[in-house]
């Protein structure tokens, strides 16, 4: 009779292990795994160009190329990113992905289109995880309401959470985009600042 409860012991005891080492293993490859997939992403888009979608930004001649989505999208080539963008006034939608800010402006109307997103969260998407990999010059395509909208990043730098004059309207058609930082830590804003390409507007 002894032996039974000992055995059980023993399995329960084998079952708290396993339960630690997983537990340990998610907690220690969790912040490794925006990293394989972006890598993933990359070697997805490579015979695109980055692009997904059909683009004013060159001669498409890559019948690769998926139509201009109908949902309103942000794609970054640089980082391989293509996420849809959520609009509402919750700010639990970051925990989706891209969170257009509500008090901020729209690409059809001009001035400030400012999106947010997580860099990275144990429970959540780590849309903007690499986008400290994104640098002046790169390019930026907003699809929204079917139209194409394409900037160039002019600026990007590192600002306290305080800072929000990140979001104020302005004169010019810009896209902000910003994002926790350092990686790990909400200490910081990191911030890309792109201006609307005048020569492809809608």
């Amino acid at each position: 009779m002894s032996e039974q409860p000992a055995s059980r012991l023993k399995y329960v005891n084998w079952l708290l292990i396993f339960l630690i080492v997983a537990i340990n293993g998610y907690i220690l490859l969790s912040p490794l795994l925006p990293q394989l997939e972006l890598w993933r992403r990359k070697q997805q888009v490579e015979a695109v160009s980055g692009l997904p979608y059909k683009t004013d930004l060159e001669s498409d001649t890559n019948n690769n190329r998926r139509d201009v989505p109908e949902d309103n999208r942000v794609v970054i080539p640089k980082i391989a990113l293509d996420e849809h963008i959520w609009q509402g006034s919750s700010p639990k939608l970051l925990n989706k992905g891209v969170w257009a800010r509500p008090s901020t402006s729209t690409p059809p109307e001009g001035s400030n289109t400012v999106l947010t997103g997580h860099r990275f969260t144990y429970d959540g998407p780590a849309t903007f995880y690499s986008l400290d990999k994104v640098v002046k010059g790169d390019k930026i395509v907003l699809y929204w309401q079917g139209k194409e909208y394409d900037y160039t990043v002019t600026e990007t730098k590192v600002v306290p959470p305080e800072a929000i004059e990140i979001e104020k309207a302005t004169k010019d058609k810009q896209l902000t985009v910003y994002t926790c930082t350092p990686l790990w830590s909400a200490k910081n804003r990191l911030v890309v600042i792109a201006k609307l390409d005048e020569k492809r507007t809608p």
